[in-house]
């Protein structure tokens, strides 16, 4: 049920931040924003946070993922609370990669960028390791994450992922 709520809320966000792009204030407004908006280069831009963010995930840098969000940013982990704020997306990470055998790969399959520029949608795949009791467990999954500009840089504003494998009982 919780997991539910949570999807559901994500969903509501993103149906938001698209109905509010999607209706301008006016014609003029509009064509101004869409001429400062390069959707490749903006796409271009997110590519290369994911690519660094694979970097900081190798070297295991908790502080530097962290630096990727916002500042009011949130990692949803499955089966764990909300990491809300830097210094909570940073224990997050930290607790993550500190799991024995730990490896984490992602793959964006699809990233939209909003036709005013200041969001964007990242959607793609995640495979995991770990080794807590010494015998590598492997997850695949799906995740999306949010991004917002800020100035001139990309964001993440909400980062959720779970799993494609079926709960365990207990």
């Amino acid at each position: 049920m919780t997991k539910t709520r949570l999807l559901l809320s994500v969903a509501a966000l993103l149906l938001a931040a698209c109905q509010a792009v999607e209706k301008p204030a006016n014609d003029v407004a509009q064509a101004n924003s869409s001429a400062a908006v390069d959707p490749g280069a903006d796409e271009q831009a997110i590519r290369g946070n994911v690519d660094r963010w694979m970097e900081l995930v190798k070297a295991k840098d908790a502080a530097g993922i962290a630096q990727l969000y916002a500042e009011d940013g949130a990692v949803m982990p499955p089966n764990a609370p909300i990491g809300k704020g830097r210094a909570a997306i940073q224990q997050t990470w930290d607790a993550m990669m500190r799991t024995p055998g730990f490896d984490l790969t992602i793959a964006p399959e699809q990233i939209v960028v909003s036709a005013a520029g200041d969001m964007a949608l990242d959607r793609g795949t995640y495979r995991l390791t770990v080794a807590p009791d010494g015998t590598a467990q492997t997850d695949t999954g799906k995740y999306v994450v949010v991004w917002r500009k800020v100035g001139s840089d990309w964001k993440a504003a909400a980062d959720i992922f779970n799993s494609d494998l079926p709960p365990s009982g207990g």
